[in-house]
């Protein structure tokens, strides 16, 4: 698995008028990854005793430990009728169309029909970060303008925060439960030429919490509404 060419398959099931209008990616591509590693780690001070030293500390960026980033494209994406994946009919889609990229701390567990605006709070507790932390949920998603559609459901004001250059906003909903990570999903709206952080244009750019355990790792799993 590994590529962002994305099929979102529309399951529907004769008798019982189910159709999912948000499925969990089906293959993509790790292009890069990276984190901020600072100048040149070399700040240094050469003294001897009996002297003291008034020592500023300029432009400091220390990387955070709680947050990780995605950004990129969708290439090949359309919407699909069919039985597994063998194609009943199927649409072109373009990123104008518009559409939402979601990612979840859990394989599976997202109530995707009760979906509703996450509170900041929830999410500091479940991650177990420190609300007073510069980077905690609460002082990170400050705004609550965010406004999204999901399987037809309109999300109004969910807290969220603009990543990057402002092009782009990641909204945090949860499903009405606050028990388990796979109770949240952090999404954005799909853009068909989006400002990115890097100064590149592209379809997506999100957020999500991690495991503040320096060396310990989360898993995101990501899923897909295309209009």
């Amino acid at each position: 698995m590994n590529k962002l060419g994305i099929y979102i398959m529309l399951v529907l099931v004769v008798g019982s008028g189910l159709a999912m209008a948000i499925a969990p990616a089906d293959s993509w591509t790790v292009v890069a990854r990276a984190r901020y590693t600072g100048v040149n780690g070399d700040a240094n001070v050469t003294t001897e005793g009996g002297n003291v030293t008034n020592l500023n500390f300029n432009s400091v960026n220390v990387s955070t430990a709680k947050w990780a980033g995605y950004w990129g494209n969708l290439t090949s994406a359309k919407l699909v009728l069919a039985a597994s994946r063998n194609f009943f009919y199927t649409w072109a889609w373009n990123a104008t169309n518009g559409g939402v990229v979601c990612a979840v701390a859990a394989p599976s567990g997202f109530a995707w029909g009760s979906a509703v605006a996450a509170a900041a709070s929830d999410v500091d507790t479940m991650w177990s970060f420190t609300g007073a932390d510069s980077d905690s949920a609460v002082n990170t998603l400050k705004n609550a303008t965010c406004a999204l559609n999901i399987g037809g459901k309109s999300i109004t004001s969910a807290v969220s925060a603009l990543t990057g250059v402002g092009g782009f906003t990641t909204c945090a909903i949860a499903d009405g439960a606050t028990a388990a990570k796979s109770d949240f999903a952090f999404c954005a709206n799909l853009s068909s030429a989006g400002n990115l952080f890097n100064g590149q244009t592209g379809n997506y750019e999100v957020m999500a919490p991690t495991n503040k355990t320096i060396g310990t790792t989360e898993t995101h799993y990501f899923w897909l509404e295309l209009y």
